[in-house]
């Protein structure tokens, strides 16, 4: 079964995201900050990551950094309220494979989905 992690501080939007991704076959894990995102990334090794970019502790950015310098080829995809161009430019030079702007809306999170590795 494939791994799904969510990072993001705030709890919404990790239960709107969890329940989009209700009616495919894997396995969801949560995290509620960047710190406890990176250990569940180690720990887990997830088949996707749905990453947040401003949280506390560890930002969303320093993943990005983090899975890039340990060659850690795991699909992301961004969910975030900031969507201004040089943090898309940022997240894309770091690997995200697409970015999704808050309030997410399902169509774009089906079309992001499927170019990922979950079915």
């Amino acid at each position: 079964m494939k791994k799904v992690l969510i990072v993001d501080d705030a709890a919404d939007s990790r239960l709107i995201l969890k329940s989009m991704l209700k009616n495919y076959d894997i396995e969801v894990s949560e995290a509620h900050d960047g710190v406890e995102g990176w250990q569940k990334i180690i720990a887990e090794q997830p088949d996707l990551i749905l990453l947040d970019l401003h949280m506390p502790n560890k930002d969303g950015f320093s993943i990005l950094e983090d899975l890039d310098e340990e060659w850690m080829d795991i699909p992301v995809v961004i969910v975030s309220g900031d969507s201004n161009d040089e943090t898309v430019s940022a997240c894309e030079y770091y690997g995200a494979k697409a970015f999704l702007k808050k309030p997410i809306i399902l169509e774009e999170f089906k079309d992001a989905i499927k170019v990922l590795p979950i079915k």
